[in-house]
């Protein structure tokens, strides 16, 4: 931060101070995980794993799908999105490059509940979105919070057949087994309710309306209303 913006924060409140602070160490992060993810991209060349280097260059694109929203469509991910969709797609990949998934006990579950937060709290923060810029969706926050959890569900189930696919086509072994897949659906499951709660209270509160409002906005002008003009043509 340039030190007259530095300034004139400061003069406006020192909390939005710390929460710039705050923004510029995540992103920091989050930067810091795809360079990472970069190496993992070499050290799967170098083992001549073709299959995860085309992963990590798939994940690797993903990884800047904020800035391709930021460029494209000026808009920016809240910083709290940024970080988690970094942070579990280095779970994922570094669980595969660095043979966590077999070191680590109970590793494959921590992958799957971190996940399927992110999902949830992603699914909640759009239908929020829909629900306060959109004239066609008006939503109940109880019923938004279980179609987080059914989202939730549905999400864990396209990764088990995605899984079930990879196995079938390359040979390798995604999927440990019926009792793996049960107890991989359910963790995906309990992070969907966790959301669909913590999501609720913050609504009720006013924190979730406050935290989707520049991102809402930005929304909301980039899409929503082109939408809505095009309809009515």
């Amino acid at each position: 931060m340039k030190l007259k913006e530095t300034q004139q924060v400061l003069k406006e409140s020192p909390q939005k101070l710390i929460e710039y602070n705050v923004i510029d160490k995540s992103f920091i992060a989050s930067y810091i995980l795809r360079i990472v993810l970069i190496i993992f991209l070499a050290i799967s060349i170098w083992r001549r794993d073709w299959l995860w280097t085309i992963g990590c260059a798939f994940v690797i694109l993903v990884s800047f799908t904020p800035t391709i929203l930021k460029k494209d469509f000026n808009i920016t991910l809240p910083w709290v999105l940024d970080l988690m969709i970094s942070i579990v797609i280095f779970l994922h990949v570094g669980g595969v490059i660095l043979k966590l998934y077999s070191i680590i006990p109970g590793y494959d579950t921590i992958t799957h509940f971190v996940a399927s937060i992110l999902v949830g709290f992603l699914a909640f923060i759009i239908i929020y979105i829909l629900d306060q810029y959109w004239e066609g969706l008006h939503m109940d926050v109880y019923a938004m919070a279980f179609l987080v959890v059914i989202f939730a569900m549905a999400m864990g189930v396209v990764w088990e057949l995605f899984e079930w696919g990879i196995d079938l086509a390359f040979g390798t072994n995604e999927q440990w087994g019926l009792q793996d897949t049960m107890k991989d659906l359910l963790v995906d499951t309990l992070a969907g309710i966790v959301i669909a709660v913590i999501g609720v209270k913050l609504a009720k509160r006013g924190e979730l309306k406050k935290f989707t409002e520049e991102f809402g906005d930005q929304i909301d002008k980039s899409i929503i209303q082109k939408i809505d003009s095009e309809c009515k043509e």
